[in-house]
């Protein structure tokens, strides 16, 4: 199975289109990391992404002190608030796989570091294109993710 890094907001609209269990049906092994985890504060999306946990669907990296030092470090061409986003992009990038995020800024420094990116649209249209949901469920996820 190949990996797929996704951060915190491509979580938000996954949950918020309620296409969480078709998204953990893809074929990836998704993983994110710690950081992308503590940004998730509301309970029932927190409950949400944990039941994956525990299924072990999903894959939290957990970045010790050297890593997280690593990433701090991180050279990049653009300027980062916090770590949360140069942590996925340094372990997609550690990892060569895809960057799975809906951030502009994070989706061009990706680009521009050679990792393939993908947004939340490209995760419905890899539902529809492998048959986990009808044309019609998706347009609806694309008419929720709109609003």
């Amino acid at each position: 199975m190949k990996l797929i890094v996704t951060d915190t907001n491509v979580f938000f609209d996954i949950i918020k289109i309620g296409a969480l269990p078709e998204f953990f049906s893809l074929d990836y092994d998704i993983c994110t990391t710690d950081f992308v985890l503590k940004e998730i504060l509301q309970s029932d999306q927190r409950e949400q992404i944990e039941s994956f946990i525990r299924a072990k669907s999903l894959t939290i990296f957990e970045l010790d002190a050297y890593e997280i030092d690593i990433v701090i470090n991180l050279k990049t061409k653009r300027t980062f608030k916090g770590i949360t986003d140069k942590s996925v992009l340094w372990k997609a990038c550690v990892l060569s796989c895809p960057l799975l995020t809906g951030d502009k800024k994070l989706r061009s420094e990706a680009r521009d570091m050679g990792i393939e990116v993908h947004g939340s649209i490209w995760v419905i249209e890899t539902l529809i294109e492998n048959e986990f949901i009808n044309k019609i469920v998706g347009t609806e996820f694309f008419e929720n993710l709109k609003n």
